[in-house]
């Protein structure tokens, strides 16, 4: 069970370090300054305003004294403390810049050369002997612990020899102003509790304790012997505030010049680039004016076009009702005509027969007529008979009868006529002016 409660209390412990430098970071970003002379709590109700001097110990009281106030609460103002310890100068009531711009140091330290990238030193760490070489506490561990303080390093490096742990680690911190603050934060907050390089120094080492000392790195660190000294050389350089203030100045000003000349640069692109926009927004303005135009003639010689061939296929479809019509007149008339021919040849043709009829007719009984005239005259002739008396004209008219029961119903109507005849023209002959007719026959 008590196993249980110490995991349960090491979860909380780890859980409100990494609620209360969540707190710290956030504190960075959100202003608690109201002016030269106020601050105000962020976690407290109504955010009372406080002097510089009082809102530390504000924070220390409600972290430390208050039984009422649950953790999350007292990490709050534990990272608010942390915050105003290191950002406030609580002497001079002036904040301090987080920005990029140099920290406020005195003179003295602006010409004293410093490790760059800014390096710090740890002292002093514990180390045992395990399989005959020294071991001590890991990088990360120890990196993990300064972060918790807020100093934000970058790496640690702890120093190994042949002989194993030194007991010595540099921690890199952030290449700039602000690493550079970090730093003398580190520094500083090692003063504070008497465990600076001077107390380092001057502390025999059986009287120093398991407690770590720390300093930032300069010139004296950077040319010693050993395995700092080296490490130093190997991945650092010397500089001062003066001289990475003035190498920042002409790198500002380089960069400054140089995006002025890039900035001139794209600014005259962005003019030609405007001037090459508007060229050809009007030549595509034209074009879709041109294409506009050829669009509309286009269509408008489509549409005349289309007009003319309706008018065409009307005219042709008109025409040819026209035609049809008369064609179908016409045949009307031709079939009236072809009837017309038809009756007029079947007419001709009854015509005809009836003309060949009468011809055979004619030249048959002329034929008749005059050997019946032959045989009456010589008859007379032979038998002396007087013509002038009636019995003459009785044997005629006997002689013609028997031949005219002999002929057909048409040629008896013919002989008829040529009995007729032939009796008036013996008349003549005789002297005698008298006619015949069928009363007689």
């Amino acid at each position: 069970m008590s196993y249980k409660s110490e995991e349960r209390d090491i979860s909380e412990s780890k859980f409100q370090e990494e609620y209360e430098l969540r707190k710290y970071e956030y504190l960075k970003m959100e202003r608690i300054r109201v002016s030269n002379s106020v601050y105000r709590c962020p976690y407290c109700i109504g955010k009372r305003y406080y002097h510089p001097k009082e809102l530390p110990q504000h924070a220390s009281n409600l972290d430390r004294g208050s039984q009422r106030r649950t953790r999350g609460e007292q990490a709050q103002h534990r990272a608010l403390e942390r915050y105003v310890r290191r950002y406030l100068c609580v002497e001079d009531s002036s904040e301090h810049s987080t920005t990029t711009e140099s920290p406020a140091v005195c003179d003295r330290d602006k010409e004293r050369l410093f490790v760059w990238p800014w390096m710090g030193v740890v002292a002093n760490i514990p180390t045992q002997v395990k399989d005959g070489r020294r071991v001590g506490e890991s990088g990360s561990k120890l990196r993990h612990e300064l972060a918790t303080k807020g100093f934000d390093p970058v790496t640690v490096h702890p120093l190994w020899s042949c002989f194993g742990h030194s007991g010595l680690a540099v921690v890199e911190f952030k290449k700039d102003w602000d690493g550079f603050n970090n730093a003398i934060m580190f520094e500083k907050d090692f003063d504070l509790n008497h465990c600076g390089k001077k107390d380092y120094v001057t502390i025999l080492e059986r009287d120093r304790g398991q407690r770590l000392y720390g300093w930032i790195a300069r010139d004296d660190d950077y040319k010693a012997n050993g395995l700092l000294g080296e490490h130093l050389r190997k991945n650092g350089d010397l500089k001062t505030v003066c001289g990475k203030e003035a190498e920042d100045q002409r790198k500002d000003a380089k960069l400054l010049c140089n995006l002025t000349s890039t900035l001139k640069e794209k600014y005259d692109h962005l003019r030609e680039m405007e001037i090459r926009y508007e060229e050809t927004t009007q030549s595509l303005i034209k074009v879709m004016d041109q294409k506009e135009s050829m669009v509309k003639s286009y269509n408008e010689e489509i549409r005349k076009m289309q007009q003319i061939a309706n008018d065409h296929f009307a005219k042709i479809s008109s025409e040819h009702g026209k035609a049809t019509q008369q064609l179908l007149a016409k045949r009307e008339e031709l079939v009236q005509c072809e009837k017309k021919l038809q009756q007029r040849e079947v007419q001709i043709e009854n015509e005809r027969s009836k003309l060949l009829l009468e011809k055979k007719m004619v030249t048959h009984f002329g034929f008749l007529k005059a050997v019946n005239f032959q045989l009456c005259w010589e008859f007379c002739k032979m038998t002396e008979i007087d013509r002038s008396k009636p019995d003459i004209e009785e044997f005629y008219l006997n002689i013609h009868l028997s031949a005219y029961k002999s002929t057909s119903k048409l040629v008896q109507h013919q002989s008829r006529y040529n009995v007729c005849d032939v009796l008036a023209d013996i008349s003549i002959l005789e002297g005698k002016d008298q006619s015949y007719s069928f009363e007689h026959l």
